[in-house]
């Protein structure tokens, strides 16, 4: 189970409102004032992730508590959302390269537009999809205790 903690922002019956913030790691080693990785983290900023999710703890606001999510489903949507926009990109520069083949050009050009294109179309086809289906509810977390 991966295990993170949030802050309870409401409590209505048996459902719980959380409010989880997505940190970078890249804070704490003695490189981080000069590593790439930890500027990109401080330019995008830290983001909270609110949830909406079933307790059966009784909460009060401003309680922390533990949610987790089990392992095979968080690999999943991580294939979801990193793997499958690589895929698109390869397979339609793929298809790039036969047109640049079939329509003889002495260039790359088409390869290189149907990648972006194959990674642009599957990346929003991915967002709509999480949008539309893939609720907390399906994905299911849960609260583990009250810290």
């Amino acid at each position: 189970m991966i295990e993170e903690t949030a802050v309870v922002q409401g409590v209505q019956g048996e459902w719980a409102e959380v409010i989880t913030g997505r940190r970078s790691g890249c804070h704490q080693c003695d490189e981080a004032t000069s590593c790439s990785t930890s500027v990109l983290a401080k330019l995008f900023g830290d983001k909270s992730i609110a949830l909406r999710l079933h307790s059966s703890i009784p909460l009060q606001v401003g309680d922390e508590v533990l949610i987790g999510i089990k392992e095979n489903t968080f690999l999943g949507l991580t294939c979801l959302v990193y793997l499958l926009p690589l895929c698109g990109l390869l397979l339609f520069s793929v298809l790039g390269g036969y047109i640049e083949q079939h329509w003889q050009f002495n260039h790359e050009g088409p390869t290189v537009v149907m990648a972006v294109l194959g990674f642009a179309v599957t990346y929003y086809g991915i967002k709509k999809f999480i949008r539309n289906y893939l609720k907390p509810e399906k994905i299911n977390p849960v609260i583990l205790k009250k810290i």
